[in-house]
């Protein structure tokens, strides 16, 4: 068994909140946290309620997009386009360990907009998301 596997659940979690401290502050930051969840299973299982504990949308002009790395379907018509971690939470079935919705819009000019593709990202059911406050 690898030294990783055998370190005490609590070592482990201080060791994720860490690592996940910035994932809150932007998608980027958030991706970064993923790694901890390929260590090992046991790493994945007791790490994932940090880094899924935030969903995040964030609106963002194509430039800044494009800028970032970021892969999108262009769309002409707007102006801008949202990015979100809840699809991938809730295709793996962690949505139950999220606890805060973090919105990161653009300026008041985008912001009907904006809310739309806030919408659309997130596709929320009612019962998705209990914990969220």
């Amino acid at each position: 068994m690898a030294l990783a596997a055998r370190l005490p659940a609590d070592i482990l979690l201080r060791i994720g909140a860490l690592i996940t401290a910035d994932a809150d502050k932007s998608l980027g930051h958030w991706k970064h946290s993923l790694t901890l969840l390929a260590v090992c299973s046991y790493w994945r299982a007791t790490i994932v309620l940090l880094v899924f504990k935030t969903l995040s949308v964030e609106v963002i002009t194509h430039n800044e997009a494009d800028r970032r790395g970021y892969a999108y379907k262009y769309a002409e018509e707007t102006l801008i386009v949202a990015f979100s971690n809840y699809q991938l939470a809730k295709h793996n079935g962690h949505l139950c360990w999220a606890r805060h919705l973090r919105v990161c819009d653009l300026d008041d000019d985008f912001c009907v907009s904006s809310m739309a593709l806030v919408a659309d990202a997130l596709e929320m059911d009612e019962d998705d998301v209990p914990g969220i406050a």
